[in-house]
């Protein structure tokens, strides 16, 4: 067997796996953008997400402060809170 010979028979070999690999290539490709749809979505989840928590610290801070402001003027007036 020569060099050629075996050249050929490489070909011949890289043809078929190349041609047998076609369907998982199609299936990689229907995946790929399944998750490229779904990366968008976690994305604006994401965005959503963080707007809500910067949200939540704004409203924490501010119940605090409401809260001194309730407990100082309850102690100035003699009041018992209902719990």
């Amino acid at each position: 067997m020569t060099n050629d010979d075996l050249r050929a028979i490489g070909n011949i070999v890289e043809q078929k796996i190349e041609k047998g690999l076609e369907p998982v290539h199609k299936k990689l490709d229907a995946h790929s953008a399944k998750l490229d749809n779904h990366t968008a979505s976690l994305m604006n989840i994401e965005a959503t997400l963080e707007g809500y928590a910067d949200m939540y610290k704004v409203n924490k801070d501010k119940n605090n402060e409401l809260s001194e402001r309730v407990s100082a003027i309850e102690e100035n007036l003699a009041i018992n809170p209902q719990k």
